[in-house]
């Protein structure tokens, strides 16, 4: 494996082994930088509080960068994930952040990343005058660059056996229970995935959610569901092989409560009436949905005899959506007078176009009436029958739709739908 290296174009082509290609500085030259994930590292801060640096010198597309970086994340959790005697980052030159990080996820490197372009490493690159890729130097605490290039990296070994000459010593990486999860704030009745970022050698994890199902979990990734509000505590303990911490995320979850959405029942409709808006659905705003149902409003005719679902569908400001439901009974209207044998009126034609006739079989005073949906009377006026009587009344002008006649007598009050559609 060959280090890649930048050659220097002047009269003619200046070419050197690979294996001599090195930082020729044996002092550190400090620099405050912003790795890929917006955190700040000051390599004299780490140095002057005692900790010797690895810093891998690398580019995205450089092969053998590609090859050590698992190798110099391998030292990174020998030596404690910069929790012990050593701290490791990486510095490219000439890639942005976007580069950085998917070469970091590709490649399964966990210590601090510095871009060339947002995070400034080209500059550094230049600093140190690094003429191949990758370099790993090793600095100590004295400022003094104590190892120029590490080099060539075939195993861990190669890293940690530097590392360890000089003075540094082993040790496990602690364990840092942290997650991240696909939403914070969801509403009642649904999940949330959760996603373990602890830090360290973790064999087990350990879960508790309030409120949630399940309650508990060993799994790294689990899905909760959460049906009912509130904000909900989490606990994760993390373990290694020798020890184990837990986080505690108190009232971190919150599930908003779903909106009380009701319908009010609908009425029967003839199949012939006109579409007419639907209403009674609380809290205002919402949308209504079902056979026959357009833009809110319902067309008998479309939906078809039968019983139909009308669903009322509300979203609240929180983005939670509930429903309610109530049926419309869609009549053909041809038997609406068909009983004539259990009360002693009747109606006919029904439907029918404005004029039709009534039939009373009981002798008496009778007042007839005609009143719309609204309840507003259109037609009004009395009559003696001797218990044959038959009368043609003619609504001239009477809009569409279903109105209710009523027969009136000196001790019962007779009534009967009556549809009215143009011809």
């Amino acid at each position: 494996m060959k280090k890649s290296l930048f050659l220097l174009l002047i009269v003619g082509f200046l070419t050197f082994n690979s294996s001599k290609a090195q930082c020729p500085l044996t002092v550190a030259v400090d620099f405050t930088a912003e790795t890929i994930y917006g955190d700040t590292i000051h390599l004299f801060d780490i140095l002057d509080n005692g900790q010797y640096v690895i810093i891998d010198f690398f580019f995205t597309t450089c092969g053998p960068c590609q090859q050590t970086a698992p190798i110099v994340n391998q030292s990174y959790n020998d030596f404690g994930c910069n929790y012990g005697d050593v701290f490791f980052m990486s510095i490219s030159t000439g890639d942005d952040n976007a580069a950085c990080i998917l070469f970091d996820e590709t490649y399964g490197v966990e210590y601090p990343t510095i871009s060339g372009v947002e995070g400034g490493g080209t500059q550094i690159n230049n600093t140190y005058q690094i003429p191949a890729y990758p370099t790993v130097i090793l600095i100590a605490p004295n400022h003094d660059i104590i190892e120029q290039d590490i080099w060539p990296i075939p195993n861990v070994n190669a890293i940690n056996t530097p590392i360890l000459n000089a003075g540094c010593q082993m040790m496990e990486c602690p364990c840092t229970p942290q997650f991240t999860v696909d939403n914070w704030d969801v509403c009642a009745g649904s999940s949330i995935q959760f996603y373990d970022e602890s830090i360290g050698n973790i064999i087990s994890w350990e879960w508790e959610f309030e409120g949630g199902d399940p309650l508990t979990s060993t799994e790294q990734n689990p899905l909760v569901f959460y049906e009912y509000p509130g904000d909900k505590d989490v606990t994760l303990t993390v373990t290694t092989s020798s020890n184990s911490n837990t986080f505690y995320g108190l009232d971190i979850i919150i599930i908003y409560p779903l909106p009380e959405v009701t319908l009010e029942p609908f009425d029967d409709v003839c199949i012939y009436d006109p579409p007419f808006e639907l209403t009674g659905g609380l809290p205002g705003g919402g949308e209504y949905s079902g056979n026959g149902v357009t833009n809110g409003w319902f067309d008998p005719n479309d939906a078809g005899l039968g019983t139909h679902t009308i669903t009322y569908t509300y979203t609240d400001t929180n983005g939670c959506e509930n429903f309610a439901e109530e049926t419309i009974l869609v009549d053909g209207c041809t038997g609406i007078d068909e009983n004539f044998n259990t009360d002693p009126f009747s109606i006919y034609p029904n439907p029918s176009d404005g004029n039709f006739n009534v039939e009373f079989t009981k002798s008496g005073h009778l007042t007839i009436s005609v009143v719309n949906i609204l309840g507003v009377t259109v037609y009004e006026k009395q009559f003696d029958s001797n218990g044959e009587f038959v009368q043609k009344i003619s609504l001239k002008g009477i809009e569409d739709g279903l109105y209710f006649v009523i027969f009136e007598t000196e001790d019962t009050n007779y009534v009967k739908k009556l549809k009215v559609r143009s011809k």
